[in-house]
Protein backbone atom coordinates (compact mmCIF):
# COMPACT_ATOMS: atom_id res chain seq x y z
CA UNK A 1 0.00 0.00 0.00
CA UNK A 2 1.19 3.47 -0.84
CA UNK A 3 2.38 5.39 2.23
CA UNK A 4 1.52 9.04 2.55
CA UNK A 5 3.35 10.97 5.22
CA UNK A 6 3.58 14.64 6.08
CA UNK A 7 6.70 16.55 5.28
CA UNK A 8 6.44 19.28 7.90
CA UNK A 9 9.84 20.66 6.95
CA UNK A 10 8.01 22.70 4.29
CA UNK A 11 6.54 24.64 7.22
CA UNK A 12 9.43 24.64 9.71
CA UNK A 13 12.70 22.78 9.17
CA UNK A 14 13.09 21.57 12.77
CA UNK A 15 12.66 22.61 16.42
CA UNK A 16 15.84 24.67 16.29
CA UNK A 17 14.37 26.66 13.39
CA UNK A 18 11.11 26.90 15.34
CA UNK A 19 12.91 28.71 18.19
CA UNK A 20 14.86 30.92 15.78
CA UNK A 21 11.61 31.96 14.09
CA UNK A 22 10.18 33.00 17.44
CA UNK A 23 13.22 35.23 17.97
CA UNK A 24 12.88 36.60 14.44
CA UNK A 25 9.18 37.42 14.95
CA UNK A 26 9.93 39.12 18.27
CA UNK A 27 12.50 41.34 16.55
CA UNK A 28 9.90 42.29 13.93
CA UNK A 29 7.39 43.08 16.66
CA UNK A 30 9.88 45.36 18.39
CA UNK A 31 10.75 47.13 15.15
CA UNK A 32 7.09 47.60 14.28
CA UNK A 33 6.34 49.00 17.72
CA UNK A 34 8.51 52.02 16.85
CA UNK A 35 5.64 53.16 14.59
CA UNK A 36 3.14 53.18 17.47
CA UNK A 37 3.32 56.87 18.31
CA UNK A 38 3.54 58.17 14.75
CA UNK A 39 0.65 60.06 13.20
CA UNK A 40 -1.37 57.68 11.06
CA UNK A 41 -1.72 58.39 7.34
CA UNK A 42 -2.65 56.17 4.39
CA UNK A 43 0.96 55.14 3.70
CA UNK A 44 1.65 54.21 7.31
CA UNK A 45 -1.69 52.37 7.52
CA UNK A 46 -0.71 50.22 4.54
CA UNK A 47 2.69 49.50 6.08
CA UNK A 48 1.16 48.50 9.44
CA UNK A 49 -1.35 46.16 7.83
CA UNK A 50 1.27 44.55 5.61
CA UNK A 51 3.66 44.01 8.51
CA UNK A 52 0.91 42.72 10.77
CA UNK A 53 -0.14 40.26 8.09
CA UNK A 54 3.41 38.97 7.61
CA UNK A 55 3.96 38.53 11.35
CA UNK A 56 0.62 36.78 11.82
CA UNK A 57 1.37 34.43 8.92
CA UNK A 58 4.78 33.50 10.32
CA UNK A 59 3.31 33.04 13.79
CA UNK A 60 0.52 30.86 12.40
CA UNK A 61 3.07 28.57 10.73
CA UNK A 62 4.59 27.96 14.15
CA UNK A 63 1.14 27.14 15.51
CA UNK A 64 0.36 24.73 12.66
CA UNK A 65 3.75 23.06 12.95
CA UNK A 66 3.53 22.69 16.74
CA UNK A 67 0.00 21.33 16.60
CA UNK A 68 0.64 18.86 13.79
CA UNK A 69 3.75 17.58 15.55
CA UNK A 70 1.61 17.07 18.65
CA UNK A 71 -1.17 15.21 16.85
CA UNK A 72 1.32 12.81 15.30
CA UNK A 73 2.20 11.66 18.80
CA UNK A 74 0.01 13.04 21.57
CA UNK A 75 1.83 10.96 24.21
CA UNK A 76 5.19 12.58 23.58
CA UNK A 77 5.87 15.17 26.28
CA UNK A 78 8.15 17.14 23.91
CA UNK A 79 5.34 17.61 21.38
CA UNK A 80 2.96 18.69 24.14
CA UNK A 81 5.50 21.34 25.20
CA UNK A 82 5.97 22.41 21.57
CA UNK A 83 2.21 22.78 20.98
CA UNK A 84 1.77 24.74 24.22
CA UNK A 85 4.71 26.99 23.35
CA UNK A 86 3.21 27.72 19.90
CA UNK A 87 -0.22 28.50 21.37
CA UNK A 88 1.17 30.79 24.05
CA UNK A 89 3.37 32.60 21.56
CA UNK A 90 0.41 33.15 19.22
CA UNK A 91 -1.57 34.68 22.07
CA UNK A 92 1.41 36.88 22.88
CA UNK A 93 1.71 38.01 19.25
CA UNK A 94 -1.99 38.93 19.16
CA UNK A 95 -1.59 41.04 22.27
CA UNK A 96 1.51 42.80 20.92
CA UNK A 97 -0.24 43.62 17.64
CA UNK A 98 -3.46 44.82 19.18
CA UNK A 99 -2.30 48.46 19.20
CA UNK A 100 -2.53 48.56 15.39
CA UNK A 101 -6.26 47.91 15.34
CA UNK A 102 -6.74 50.31 18.24
CA UNK A 103 -4.89 53.02 16.31
CA UNK A 104 -7.08 52.44 13.25
CA UNK A 105 -10.30 52.52 15.26
CA UNK A 106 -9.24 55.69 17.02
CA UNK A 107 -8.79 57.38 13.66
CA UNK A 108 -12.39 56.57 12.66
CA UNK A 109 -14.18 54.75 9.86
CA UNK A 110 -14.86 57.81 7.70
CA UNK A 111 -11.17 58.74 7.35
CA UNK A 112 -10.08 55.14 6.70
CA UNK A 113 -12.73 54.63 3.98
CA UNK A 114 -11.56 57.88 2.38
CA UNK A 115 -7.97 56.54 2.25
CA UNK A 116 -9.19 53.31 0.61
CA UNK A 117 -10.35 55.40 -2.32
CA UNK A 118 -7.04 57.24 -2.56
CA UNK A 119 -4.57 54.33 -2.25
CA UNK A 120 -5.12 51.32 -4.51
CA UNK A 121 -2.83 49.03 -2.51
CA UNK A 122 -5.03 49.52 0.57
CA UNK A 123 -8.12 48.11 -1.12
CA UNK A 124 -7.15 44.49 -0.53
CA UNK A 125 -7.72 45.20 3.16
CA UNK A 126 -11.17 46.72 2.65
CA UNK A 127 -13.11 43.80 4.12
CA UNK A 128 -10.67 43.49 7.03
CA UNK A 129 -11.11 47.18 7.84
CA UNK A 130 -14.88 47.15 7.33
CA UNK A 131 -15.18 44.17 9.66
CA UNK A 132 -12.84 45.79 12.19
CA UNK A 133 -15.22 48.72 12.55
CA UNK A 134 -18.23 46.37 12.68
CA UNK A 135 -16.61 44.54 15.60
CA UNK A 136 -15.67 47.79 17.33
CA UNK A 137 -18.53 47.69 19.81
CA UNK A 138 -17.06 44.44 21.18
CA UNK A 139 -13.49 45.66 21.51
CA UNK A 140 -12.13 45.63 25.03
CA UNK A 141 -9.20 47.31 26.80
CA UNK A 142 -5.83 45.57 26.87
CA UNK A 143 -6.13 44.53 30.52
CA UNK A 144 -9.45 42.79 29.83
CA UNK A 145 -8.09 41.27 26.64
CA UNK A 146 -5.34 39.69 28.72
CA UNK A 147 -8.03 38.00 30.81
CA UNK A 148 -9.66 36.69 27.62
CA UNK A 149 -6.33 35.34 26.39
CA UNK A 150 -5.64 33.69 29.74
CA UNK A 151 -9.09 32.11 29.61
CA UNK A 152 -8.37 30.82 26.10
CA UNK A 153 -5.13 29.39 27.41
CA UNK A 154 -7.06 27.66 30.22
CA UNK A 155 -9.59 26.31 27.69
CA UNK A 156 -6.78 24.88 25.55
CA UNK A 157 -5.32 23.24 28.65
CA UNK A 158 -8.66 21.61 29.45
CA UNK A 159 -9.03 20.43 25.85
CA UNK A 160 -5.58 18.84 26.16
CA UNK A 161 -6.78 17.18 29.38
CA UNK A 162 -9.84 15.88 27.50
CA UNK A 163 -7.67 14.52 24.69
CA UNK A 164 -5.46 12.84 27.27
CA UNK A 165 -8.46 11.20 28.95
CA UNK A 166 -9.64 9.87 25.60
CA UNK A 167 -6.14 8.69 24.71
CA UNK A 168 -5.59 6.82 27.95
CA UNK A 169 -9.03 5.32 28.41
CA UNK A 170 -9.12 1.58 29.06
CA UNK A 171 -12.07 -0.63 28.20
CA UNK A 172 -12.85 -3.90 29.92
CA UNK A 173 -12.18 -6.99 27.85
CA UNK A 174 -15.14 -8.71 26.25
CA UNK A 175 -15.53 -12.43 25.51
CA UNK A 176 -16.38 -13.32 21.92
CA UNK A 177 -16.52 -17.00 20.90
CA UNK A 178 -14.67 -17.93 24.08
CA UNK A 179 -11.85 -15.52 23.24
CA UNK A 180 -10.84 -12.46 25.22
CA UNK A 181 -10.97 -9.30 23.09
CA UNK A 182 -9.24 -6.12 24.18
CA UNK A 183 -11.28 -3.16 22.97
CA UNK A 184 -9.39 -0.06 21.86
CA UNK A 185 -10.47 3.23 20.24
CA UNK A 186 -8.97 1.80 17.04
CA UNK A 187 -10.96 -1.43 16.90
CA UNK A 188 -14.16 -0.85 18.88
CA UNK A 189 -16.23 0.27 15.86
CA UNK A 190 -15.87 -3.23 14.42
CA UNK A 191 -17.57 -4.73 17.49
CA UNK A 192 -20.17 -1.98 17.86
CA UNK A 193 -21.25 -2.68 14.27
CA UNK A 194 -21.24 -6.45 14.61
CA UNK A 195 -24.17 -8.39 13.15
CA UNK A 196 -24.22 -10.38 16.37
CA UNK A 197 -26.40 -8.57 18.91
CA UNK A 198 -24.59 -10.02 21.93
CA UNK A 199 -21.24 -8.85 20.58
CA UNK A 200 -22.32 -5.27 19.94
CA UNK A 201 -24.10 -5.12 23.30
CA UNK A 202 -20.94 -6.25 25.10
CA UNK A 203 -18.87 -3.67 23.23
CA UNK A 204 -21.44 -0.94 23.89
CA UNK A 205 -21.55 -1.65 27.62
CA UNK A 206 -17.76 -1.95 27.92
CA UNK A 207 -17.18 1.41 26.22
CA UNK A 208 -19.87 3.31 28.10
CA UNK A 209 -18.88 1.85 31.46
CA UNK A 210 -15.33 3.11 30.91
CA UNK A 211 -16.67 6.61 30.29
CA UNK A 212 -19.10 6.31 33.17
CA UNK A 213 -16.21 5.66 35.55
CA UNK A 214 -14.63 8.97 34.52
CA UNK A 215 -17.84 10.99 34.09
CA UNK A 216 -17.00 13.37 36.93
CA UNK A 217 -13.69 14.27 35.28
CA UNK A 218 -15.42 14.80 31.93
CA UNK A 219 -18.10 16.94 33.59
CA UNK A 220 -15.47 19.05 35.36
CA UNK A 221 -13.59 19.64 32.10
CA UNK A 222 -16.74 20.62 30.20
CA UNK A 223 -17.99 22.82 33.05
CA UNK A 224 -14.64 24.66 33.18
CA UNK A 225 -14.49 25.13 29.39
CA UNK A 226 -18.05 26.50 29.30
CA UNK A 227 -17.31 28.75 32.28
CA UNK A 228 -14.39 30.41 30.47
CA UNK A 229 -16.26 30.67 27.16
CA UNK A 230 -19.24 32.26 28.91
CA UNK A 231 -16.97 34.63 30.82
CA UNK A 232 -15.14 35.64 27.63
CA UNK A 233 -18.41 36.36 25.84
CA UNK A 234 -19.52 38.66 28.66
CA UNK A 235 -16.14 40.41 28.84
CA UNK A 236 -16.41 41.09 25.09
CA UNK A 237 -19.91 42.50 25.60
CA UNK A 238 -21.99 39.72 24.05
CA UNK A 239 -25.25 38.57 25.58
CA UNK A 240 -24.28 34.91 25.07
CA UNK A 241 -21.65 32.58 23.63
CA UNK A 242 -23.98 31.92 20.69
CA UNK A 243 -24.26 35.63 19.90
CA UNK A 244 -20.47 35.90 19.93
CA UNK A 245 -19.99 32.94 17.59
CA UNK A 246 -22.60 34.11 15.11
CA UNK A 247 -21.64 37.80 15.27
CA UNK A 248 -18.04 37.09 14.31
CA UNK A 249 -19.25 35.51 11.05
CA UNK A 250 -22.15 37.95 10.71
CA UNK A 251 -24.65 35.09 10.72
CA UNK A 252 -28.20 35.79 11.82
CA UNK A 253 -29.30 33.69 14.80
CA UNK A 254 -32.41 32.87 12.77
CA UNK A 255 -30.21 30.37 10.87
CA UNK A 256 -29.95 28.23 14.03
CA UNK A 257 -33.65 28.49 14.81
CA UNK A 258 -34.66 27.67 11.24
CA UNK A 259 -32.34 24.65 11.21
CA UNK A 260 -33.61 23.24 14.52
CA UNK A 261 -37.24 23.88 13.58
CA UNK A 262 -36.82 22.23 10.18
CA UNK A 263 -35.04 19.18 11.55
CA UNK A 264 -37.62 18.84 14.33
CA UNK A 265 -40.36 18.95 11.71
CA UNK A 266 -38.62 16.19 9.76
CA UNK A 267 -37.83 13.91 12.71
CA UNK A 268 -40.60 11.49 11.61
CA UNK A 269 -38.75 11.03 8.29
CA UNK A 270 -35.57 10.02 10.09
CA UNK A 271 -37.47 7.75 12.44
CA UNK A 272 -39.07 6.08 9.40
CA UNK A 273 -35.58 5.13 8.23
CA UNK A 274 -34.77 3.72 11.67
CA UNK A 275 -37.85 1.49 11.39
CA UNK A 276 -36.79 0.29 7.93
CA UNK A 277 -33.32 -0.44 9.24
CA UNK A 278 -34.60 -2.26 12.33
CA UNK A 279 -36.85 -4.36 10.10
CA UNK A 280 -33.96 -5.31 7.82
CA UNK A 281 -31.91 -6.25 10.87
CA UNK A 282 -34.88 -8.22 12.25
CA UNK A 283 -34.90 -6.12 15.42
CA UNK A 284 -38.47 -5.74 16.67
CA UNK A 285 -37.42 -3.72 19.73
CA UNK A 286 -34.13 -2.09 18.76
CA UNK A 287 -31.70 -0.56 21.24
CA UNK A 288 -29.68 2.48 20.22
CA UNK A 289 -26.61 0.31 19.72
CA UNK A 290 -28.51 -1.79 17.16
CA UNK A 291 -28.67 1.22 14.85
CA UNK A 292 -24.87 1.13 14.48
CA UNK A 293 -25.06 -1.97 12.28
CA UNK A 294 -24.50 -1.07 8.61
CA UNK A 295 -26.86 -2.33 5.92
CA UNK A 296 -23.97 -4.06 4.22
CA UNK A 297 -25.46 -7.51 3.57
CA UNK A 298 -22.03 -8.88 4.49
CA UNK A 299 -20.44 -6.78 1.76
CA UNK A 300 -16.85 -6.56 2.94
CA UNK A 301 -15.08 -4.60 0.25
CA UNK A 302 -11.58 -3.45 1.04
CA UNK A 303 -9.66 -0.93 -1.00
CA UNK A 304 -5.97 -0.21 -1.18
CA UNK A 305 -4.97 3.43 -0.89
CA UNK A 306 -4.14 3.42 -4.61
CA UNK A 307 -7.59 2.05 -5.50
CA UNK A 308 -9.24 4.59 -3.24
CA UNK A 309 -7.35 7.45 -4.86
CA UNK A 310 -8.42 6.21 -8.31
CA UNK A 311 -12.07 6.10 -7.18
CA UNK A 312 -11.74 9.59 -5.73
CA UNK A 313 -10.31 10.96 -8.96
CA UNK A 314 -13.17 9.45 -10.94
CA UNK A 315 -15.66 10.78 -8.41
CA UNK A 316 -14.31 14.33 -8.63
CA UNK A 317 -14.19 14.56 -12.43
CA UNK A 318 -17.40 16.65 -12.55
CA UNK A 319 -15.51 19.41 -10.70
CA UNK A 320 -13.07 19.82 -13.59
CA UNK A 321 -9.37 19.58 -14.45
CA UNK A 322 -8.28 22.49 -12.29
CA UNK A 323 -9.77 20.80 -9.23
CA UNK A 324 -8.19 17.44 -10.08
CA UNK A 325 -4.76 19.03 -10.54
CA UNK A 326 -5.02 20.46 -7.02
CA UNK A 327 -5.90 16.99 -5.71
CA UNK A 328 -2.77 15.55 -7.35
CA UNK A 329 -0.57 18.20 -5.74
CA UNK A 330 -2.12 17.84 -2.29
CA UNK A 331 -1.91 14.05 -2.23
CA UNK A 332 1.85 14.40 -2.55
CA UNK A 333 2.85 14.43 1.10
CA UNK A 334 0.02 16.52 2.54
CA UNK A 335 -1.98 13.58 3.92
CA UNK A 336 -0.70 11.41 6.73
CA UNK A 337 -2.47 8.08 6.25
CA UNK A 338 -0.21 5.83 8.29
CA UNK A 339 -1.87 3.71 10.93
CA UNK A 340 -0.22 2.49 14.09
CA UNK A 341 -2.35 0.45 16.45
CA UNK A 342 -3.43 2.31 19.60
CA UNK A 343 -1.62 5.48 18.51
CA UNK A 344 -3.81 7.73 16.38
CA UNK A 345 -7.11 6.60 17.91
CA UNK A 346 -9.33 7.80 15.11
CA UNK A 347 -8.23 11.44 14.96
CA UNK A 348 -9.36 12.90 11.64
CA UNK A 349 -8.92 16.56 10.76
CA UNK A 350 -7.40 19.04 8.30
CA UNK A 351 -5.42 22.18 8.87
CA UNK A 352 -3.50 24.37 6.47
CA UNK A 353 -3.02 22.00 3.47
CA UNK A 354 -2.45 18.99 5.72
CA UNK A 355 -4.90 16.21 6.47
CA UNK A 356 -4.60 13.59 9.16
CA UNK A 357 -6.52 10.32 9.11
CA UNK A 358 -6.38 6.59 9.71
CA UNK A 359 -6.73 4.49 6.58
CA UNK A 360 -7.59 0.79 6.63
CA UNK A 361 -9.32 0.48 3.28
CA UNK A 362 -13.02 0.57 4.21
CA UNK A 363 -15.79 2.66 2.70
CA UNK A 364 -15.58 4.97 5.72
CA UNK A 365 -11.87 5.54 5.04
CA UNK A 366 -12.54 6.57 1.43
CA UNK A 367 -15.33 8.85 2.66
CA UNK A 368 -13.02 10.45 5.24
CA UNK A 369 -10.25 10.87 2.68
CA UNK A 370 -12.45 12.59 0.10
CA UNK A 371 -14.00 14.77 2.82
CA UNK A 372 -10.62 15.97 4.08
CA UNK A 373 -9.43 16.52 0.51
CA UNK A 374 -12.36 18.91 0.15
CA UNK A 375 -11.01 20.97 3.03
CA UNK A 376 -7.42 21.15 1.87
CA UNK A 377 -8.33 21.84 -1.78
CA UNK A 378 -10.48 24.70 -0.49
CA UNK A 379 -7.54 26.05 1.51
CA UNK A 380 -5.13 25.47 -1.39
CA UNK A 381 -7.20 27.58 -3.80
CA UNK A 382 -7.81 30.30 -1.21
CA UNK A 383 -4.13 30.44 -0.29
CA UNK A 384 -3.23 30.98 -3.96
CA UNK A 385 -5.72 33.80 -4.49
CA UNK A 386 -6.14 35.56 -1.16
CA UNK A 387 -4.02 37.68 1.12
CA UNK A 388 -3.20 35.90 4.42
CA UNK A 389 -6.00 37.68 6.29
CA UNK A 390 -8.56 35.97 4.03
CA UNK A 391 -6.93 32.71 2.99
CA UNK A 392 -8.67 30.45 5.51
CA UNK A 393 -12.37 29.72 4.96
CA UNK A 394 -14.80 29.86 7.84
CA UNK A 395 -16.12 26.51 9.04
CA UNK A 396 -19.55 27.47 7.74
CA UNK A 397 -18.07 27.72 4.22
CA UNK A 398 -15.48 24.97 4.54
CA UNK A 399 -18.01 22.23 5.26
CA UNK A 400 -19.66 22.86 1.89
CA UNK A 401 -16.35 22.15 0.16
CA UNK A 402 -15.86 18.83 1.95
CA UNK A 403 -19.44 17.53 1.88
CA UNK A 404 -19.86 18.22 -1.85
CA UNK A 405 -17.10 15.61 -2.27
CA UNK A 406 -18.88 13.14 0.02
CA UNK A 407 -22.14 13.43 -1.92
CA UNK A 408 -20.32 12.97 -5.24
CA UNK A 409 -18.63 9.85 -3.84
CA UNK A 410 -21.90 8.27 -2.72
CA UNK A 411 -23.57 9.00 -6.04
CA UNK A 412 -20.61 7.63 -7.99
CA UNK A 413 -20.56 4.41 -5.97
CA UNK A 414 -24.34 4.05 -6.20
CA UNK A 415 -24.31 4.52 -9.98
CA UNK A 416 -21.53 1.95 -10.37
CA UNK A 417 -22.98 -0.63 -7.98
CA UNK A 418 -23.39 -4.02 -9.69
CA UNK A 419 -25.94 -5.65 -7.38
CA UNK A 420 -29.10 -4.68 -5.53
CA UNK A 421 -27.31 -5.30 -2.24
CA UNK A 422 -24.55 -2.86 -3.20
CA UNK A 423 -27.14 -0.26 -4.19
CA UNK A 424 -28.89 -0.61 -0.83
CA UNK A 425 -25.51 -0.36 0.91
CA UNK A 426 -24.47 2.88 -0.80
CA UNK A 427 -27.97 4.36 -0.63
CA UNK A 428 -28.07 3.67 3.10
CA UNK A 429 -24.68 5.36 3.41
CA UNK A 430 -26.06 8.49 1.79
CA UNK A 431 -29.05 8.43 4.16
CA UNK A 432 -26.75 7.79 7.13
CA UNK A 433 -24.74 10.82 6.04
CA UNK A 434 -27.86 12.94 6.52
CA UNK A 435 -28.36 11.37 9.93
CA UNK A 436 -24.75 12.00 10.95
CA UNK A 437 -24.34 15.45 9.42
CA UNK A 438 -27.82 16.96 9.75
CA UNK A 439 -29.87 15.01 12.26
CA UNK A 440 -27.20 14.37 14.91
CA UNK A 441 -25.36 17.67 14.50
CA UNK A 442 -28.58 19.62 14.90
CA UNK A 443 -29.34 17.54 17.98
CA UNK A 444 -25.90 18.40 19.38
CA UNK A 445 -26.49 22.08 18.58
CA UNK A 446 -29.78 22.05 20.46
CA UNK A 447 -28.04 20.30 23.37
CA UNK A 448 -25.23 22.87 23.29
CA UNK A 449 -27.75 25.71 23.47
CA UNK A 450 -29.35 24.15 26.54
CA UNK A 451 -25.99 23.58 28.24
CA UNK A 452 -24.83 27.16 27.76
CA UNK A 453 -28.18 28.34 29.07
CA UNK A 454 -27.65 26.25 32.21
CA UNK A 455 -24.03 27.34 32.59
CA UNK A 456 -25.05 30.97 32.78
CA UNK A 457 -26.91 30.13 36.03
CA UNK A 458 -25.47 26.90 37.41
CA UNK A 459 -22.65 24.35 37.17
CA UNK A 460 -22.71 21.55 34.63
CA UNK A 461 -22.71 18.51 36.88
CA UNK A 462 -22.57 14.98 35.51
CA UNK A 463 -26.20 14.52 36.66
CA UNK A 464 -27.42 17.57 34.74
CA UNK A 465 -25.42 16.61 31.65
CA UNK A 466 -26.76 13.05 31.71
CA UNK A 467 -30.36 14.19 32.15
CA UNK A 468 -30.20 16.76 29.36
CA UNK A 469 -28.47 14.32 27.02
CA UNK A 470 -30.93 11.46 27.48
CA UNK A 471 -33.92 13.81 27.08
CA UNK A 472 -32.72 15.16 23.76
CA UNK A 473 -31.77 11.69 22.51
CA UNK A 474 -35.31 10.48 23.16
CA UNK A 475 -36.76 13.49 21.36
CA UNK A 476 -34.76 12.80 18.21
CA UNK A 477 -34.75 8.99 18.13
CA UNK A 478 -38.34 8.48 19.27
CA UNK A 479 -40.37 6.03 21.32
CA UNK A 480 -39.66 2.92 19.24
CA UNK A 481 -36.10 2.67 20.59
CA UNK A 482 -35.05 1.04 23.87
CA UNK A 483 -32.73 3.30 25.85
CA UNK A 484 -30.28 1.61 28.21
CA UNK A 485 -29.64 3.56 31.40
CA UNK A 486 -25.92 3.75 30.66
CA UNK A 487 -26.63 5.65 27.43
CA UNK A 488 -27.07 8.77 29.55
CA UNK A 489 -23.26 9.17 29.87
CA UNK A 490 -22.61 9.28 26.11
CA UNK A 491 -22.29 13.07 26.29
CA UNK A 492 -18.74 12.37 27.49
CA UNK A 493 -17.85 11.21 23.98
CA UNK A 494 -19.20 14.18 22.00
CA UNK A 495 -15.82 15.72 21.26
CA UNK A 496 -17.26 18.80 19.55
CA UNK A 497 -18.82 19.96 22.82
CA UNK A 498 -15.33 20.17 24.30
CA UNK A 499 -13.04 21.07 21.42
CA UNK A 500 -15.19 23.58 19.56
CA UNK A 501 -17.91 26.12 20.14
CA UNK A 502 -21.17 25.95 18.18
CA UNK A 503 -19.46 23.89 15.51
CA UNK A 504 -21.92 21.02 14.82
CA UNK A 505 -24.65 23.14 13.19
CA UNK A 506 -22.15 23.99 10.44
CA UNK A 507 -22.04 20.33 9.42
CA UNK A 508 -25.83 20.38 9.07
CA UNK A 509 -26.00 23.59 7.04
CA UNK A 510 -22.96 22.37 5.10
CA UNK A 511 -24.64 19.19 3.91
CA UNK A 512 -27.87 20.96 3.02
CA UNK A 513 -26.02 23.58 0.97
CA UNK A 514 -23.69 20.96 -0.53
CA UNK A 515 -26.74 19.01 -1.73
CA UNK A 516 -27.93 22.14 -3.50
CA UNK A 517 -24.48 22.59 -5.10
CA UNK A 518 -24.33 19.01 -6.41
CA UNK A 519 -27.82 19.25 -7.87
CA UNK A 520 -26.90 22.56 -9.52
CA UNK A 521 -23.79 20.92 -10.99
CA UNK A 522 -25.11 17.57 -12.14
CA UNK A 523 -28.78 18.12 -12.89
CA UNK A 524 -29.91 21.74 -13.06
CA UNK A 525 -26.79 23.10 -14.85
CA UNK A 526 -27.11 26.36 -12.92
CA UNK A 527 -23.56 26.33 -11.52
CA UNK A 528 -20.37 26.22 -13.58
CA UNK A 529 -16.98 24.71 -12.66
CA UNK A 530 -15.46 28.16 -12.88
CA UNK A 531 -18.02 29.57 -10.42
CA UNK A 532 -17.32 26.74 -7.97
CA UNK A 533 -13.53 27.23 -8.15
CA UNK A 534 -14.10 30.96 -7.66
CA UNK A 535 -16.11 30.15 -4.52
CA UNK A 536 -13.36 27.84 -3.21
CA UNK A 537 -10.79 30.55 -3.92
CA UNK A 538 -12.63 33.20 -1.93
CA UNK A 539 -11.47 32.10 1.51
CA UNK A 540 -13.03 34.53 3.96
CA UNK A 541 -12.85 37.71 1.91
CA UNK A 542 -16.49 38.37 2.73
CA UNK A 543 -19.10 37.23 5.23
CA UNK A 544 -20.18 33.60 4.92
CA UNK A 545 -23.78 34.31 3.92
CA UNK A 546 -22.48 36.63 1.19
CA UNK A 547 -19.94 34.09 -0.09
CA UNK A 548 -22.53 31.34 -0.58
CA UNK A 549 -24.33 33.68 -2.94
CA UNK A 550 -21.45 32.89 -5.33
CA UNK A 551 -23.11 29.45 -5.47
CA UNK A 552 -26.51 31.08 -6.10
CA UNK A 553 -27.62 30.17 -2.58
CA UNK A 554 -29.53 32.63 -0.43
CA UNK A 555 -29.69 31.13 3.04
CA UNK A 556 -32.26 33.66 4.18
CA UNK A 557 -34.59 31.51 2.07
CA UNK A 558 -35.63 28.64 4.36
CA UNK A 559 -36.51 26.53 1.30
CA UNK A 560 -32.81 25.60 1.07
CA UNK A 561 -33.24 23.42 4.14
CA UNK A 562 -36.53 22.02 2.87
CA UNK A 563 -34.86 21.05 -0.42
CA UNK A 564 -32.27 19.08 1.53
CA UNK A 565 -34.97 17.03 3.20
CA UNK A 566 -36.72 16.47 -0.12
CA UNK A 567 -33.55 14.71 -1.31
CA UNK A 568 -33.55 12.59 1.85
CA UNK A 569 -37.21 11.72 1.26
CA UNK A 570 -36.36 10.50 -2.25
CA UNK A 571 -33.49 8.39 -0.92
CA UNK A 572 -35.69 6.73 1.70
CA UNK A 573 -38.44 6.11 -0.87
CA UNK A 574 -35.91 4.51 -3.25
CA UNK A 575 -34.55 2.37 -0.43
CA UNK A 576 -38.07 1.18 0.37
CA UNK A 577 -38.63 0.28 -3.30
CA UNK A 578 -35.41 -1.72 -3.49
CA UNK A 579 -36.29 -3.62 -0.33
CA UNK A 580 -39.85 -4.35 -1.52
CA UNK A 581 -38.43 -5.99 -4.67
CA UNK A 582 -36.58 -8.57 -2.62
Amino acid sequence: MKRLQWDLTTLIKDEKTFDKNIEKINRKLNTLKQEKNKVLNETLLLKLLEEKEKIKEESNKLLVYGSLRYYKNINDNNTIILKTKAEEFNNEVDLKLQWIDEKILKLGKEKVMEWLKKLDALRQYKFYLRNLFRMQEHNIPEEKNKIVKENIKAINKKITDYNSLIQNIKYKEIIINNKKIELTPINYAKYLQSRDKKTRKKAYLSINKAYQEKKEEYANILDTIYKYRTENAKIKKYSSVLEQELFEENIDKQVIKTLIDSVTKNIPLIQKYFKIKASLLKEKSPHLYDLNVPLDFKISKKYTLEESIDIIKETLKPLGEEYLKAVEILLDGHIDAEVEENKYQGLIFSWHTYSFLNFKGSYVDIKNLIHELGHIVNYYFSMKKQTYFYEDSTVFIGEIASIVNEILLNRYLLENAKTKEEKIFYLSKEIENYITSVFKQTMYTELEQELYSIKEKDNLSSEILSKKYINIIKKYYGEDIIYDDIESVSWTRIGHLYRFCYYPYKYATGLLMASTVVNAFLYDNTLTKKEYINFLSSGSNNYSLELIKLLHIDFSNSKIIDQGFQILQKDIDLLSQLIEKE
